[in-house]
């Protein structure tokens, strides 16, 4: 007798595996009365990616710019989230600006293109000179314009590299041709560096 209550629990056992398989891939859960279904930010997004990395060429198929994340959530309306974004812009070949930040957040127009990548969270900046000379650009928050090459903030920003600290309240910058404009309340000091 206790064989055969045995085999029927064994023959149950499959049954169970099959049920809560089915219910975790799912996402069925057992409800509760007194249970609200709130909906996580995270839920409503269209896609989702992980390691990703997207090479942009311009008109003359050189590569204009490189932009990858560790994660990437795609939202309705062409907004995509990024977790830690790094955009890398050349000039022929050679790279000339590293940009990276914790979380950024992409306008795109409906047919792919990037209008803007704003960036937020230990911003940081990479600026690679003809002459090896790197300049290093700090902040909070900083807006990108990929089709404009220019890039500003409202926010503190700090500025290091090859003899200068400086620090300024906002700043913008044309990536074509090399320039940053600090807007206010800006501070410094220059050393001499000798190689």
């Amino acid at each position: 007798m206790k064989r055969l209550k045995y085999r029927w629990l064994l023959a149950l056992i499959p049954a169970i595996l099959i049920a809560w398989l089915l219910t975790e891939r799912t996402g069925v859960s057992p409800i509760e009365d007194n249970e609200i279904d709130v909906l996580s930010p995270e839920a409503s997004f269209d896609g989702f990616g992980r390691g990703i990395r997207s090479v942009i060429y311009d008109e003359n198929g050189l590569m204009a710019y490189t932009l990858s994340a560790s994660e990437q959530r795609l939202f309705p309306g062409q907004v995509t989230e990024l977790t830690e974004p790094v955009m890398q812009m050349f000039e022929g070949s050679r790279e000339r600006w590293n940009i990276s930040a914790a979380s950024g957040r992409i306008r795109a127009t409906s047919g792919g293109d990037i209008l803007e990548l704003n960036l937020t969270d230990a911003v940081q900046i990479l600026h690679r000179s003809e002459e090896n000379s790197n300049v290093r650009l700090t902040s909070d928050r900083l807006t990108v314009e990929p089709p404009t090459q220019t890039m500003f903030t409202d926010a503190r920003v700090t500025v290091t590299g090859n003899g200068l600290e400086q620090t300024s309240q906002g700043m913008r910058a044309d990536l074509s041709a090399d320039t940053i404009t600090f807007l206010s309340d800006i501070q410094g000091r220059y050393y001499r560096v000798d190689n």
